[in-house]
């Protein structure tokens, strides 16, 4: 059905009405002398809608004065019809045909690169290292390296990142990473090492597996004191250094304090914007303001990127780039006490947190709170862990000498 269709269309055809009173006659006699009628419509008292080809329409002439009926063209449709129909507008058709191949070049680079991610700073340095990928505005996608020779030419330029990967998508390229909390250095095993305190603590555990144990259970220890040594003594009275490796557990203590407002303050929209636009053209940014001036004592902001393109993901590199100040007055809503020393609490705990090392396990908790005027308190949380406490330092950087 559909290849006839096609057919139809590229050797045209019309849609025609046949009137009168012998319209089943006229019917009989063209499918008598193979005169071909297709898309025929339901018969009515005006008539009958039919199909027929353009070579045909010549030879249903004589089937017509025969019968006496009547035909009148509704539609010219197919091929040969819009070709004599754009004939007389060849500028249009080549100004068409140079977008279409206009089009079909552009969809082999990239247009547009966007960096998905919270935290601005570290955008830029990943937005850097997505430019040694070979990943950047009027980049050829073809000529693009694998997804995962990206991944690690990102993270290996890029701190703090744990996972990172760029997307193709039409001919935009969009990066995406998570960030995370780096593990301890980690010295390479053929480099000699001592492993020192990266934090103050009671010694739970030490479990060496090479070097010398410089530390017992329960002794304490300060940040940067020897755990295990990576320079042994020989028996002939030289030494040897040699690349420690162990395991050193300790009673670690976690302390923070902040003061918190007995209060939340409310934003509600007054209803007044302002709003202030930028063309981005590719790389380039052109303000459409002469200058942003805000006269709003307390506002919002809100961000949009509004970006041009055809069909789903063939992005032009154009695009109106539009920041929204909204004002807003602040109202203050009171809280309850402990409420807001739940508030303190969270967010202590949150910043004791980012402090840890992974697999540290929460053996104890305090958190004590006091006012300080009549609308703000005191909150102090105290965690006790027991945590990994070593760190690997290379033997060179310490200057590190035998001991007698």
């Amino acid at each position: 059905m559909f290849l006839n269709k096609i057919f139809h269309f590229v050797k045209g055809y019309v849609i025609i009405k046949i009137t009168g009173f012998y319209i089943e006659r006229f019917l009989y006699i063209c499918a008598r002398r193979g005169i071909r009628l297709f898309g025929i419509g339901k018969k009515t008292q005006d008539g009958v809608v039919v199909c027929i080809s353009i070579s045909d329409f010549y030879r249903v002439m004589p089937v017509r004065y025969k019968t006496g009926t009547h035909i009148r063209i509704i539609q010219k449709c197919g091929l040969p019809f819009l070709i004599k129909q754009f004939r007389k507008r060849s500028f249009l058709v080549i100004g068409l045909l140079l977008v279409a191949i206009a089009m079909f070049v552009s969809s082999n680079f990239i247009w547009s690169v966007e960096i998905m991610g919270d935290n601005d700073e570290l955008s830029r340095s990943v937005a850097s290292a997505v430019k040694k990928t070979g990943v950047h505005i009027g980049a050829f996608k073809p000529s693009l390296m694998e997804g995962e020779s990206m991944k690690s030419i990102i993270l290996n330029n890029t701190d703090n990142l744990v996972w990172a990967w760029v997307y193709i998508k039409g001919t935009k390229a969009v990066v995406e990473y998570k960030e995370g909390i780096l593990p301890p250095k980690v010295v390479d095993k053929s480099f000699p090492c001592d492993i020192v305190a990266r934090r103050d603590g009671l010694i739970v555990s030490v479990v060496e597996k090479s070097g010398r144990t410089r530390v017992l259970k329960n002794d304490t220890v300060a940040k940067g004191d020897l755990l295990i040594a990576g320079t042994i003594d020989m028996t002939d009275g030289g030494y040897k250094t040699v690349h420690a490796i162990g395991d050193v557990y300790a009673y670690t203590w976690h302390e923070k304090s902040g003061e918190y407002k007995m209060y939340e303050d409310i934003n509600i929209p007054t209803g007044r914007e302002k709003k202030y636009r930028t063309f981005k053209l590719f790389s380039k940014c052109f303000d459409l303001f002469f200058k942003d001036n805000v006269d709003f004592e307390n506002y919002t902001i809100s961000e949009k990127l509004s970006e041009m393109k055809i069909g789903e993901d063939n992005y032009l590199g154009i695009g109106i780039y539009e920041k929204t100040y909204r004002e807003v007055s602040v109202e203050r809503k009171p809280i309850s006490y402990d409420l807001a020393v739940e508030k303190g609490r969270n967010d202590l705990e949150e910043k004791i947190a980012k402090e840890l090392a992974c697999g540290s396990r929460l053996t104890d908790k305090k958190v004590s709170h006091e006012m300080i005027d009549d609308e703000t308190v005191k909150v102090t949380v105290t965690m006790e862990f027991i945590e990994k406490i070593g760190e690997e330092i290379p033997i060179i950087e310490q200057n590190t000498a035998p001991e007698e």
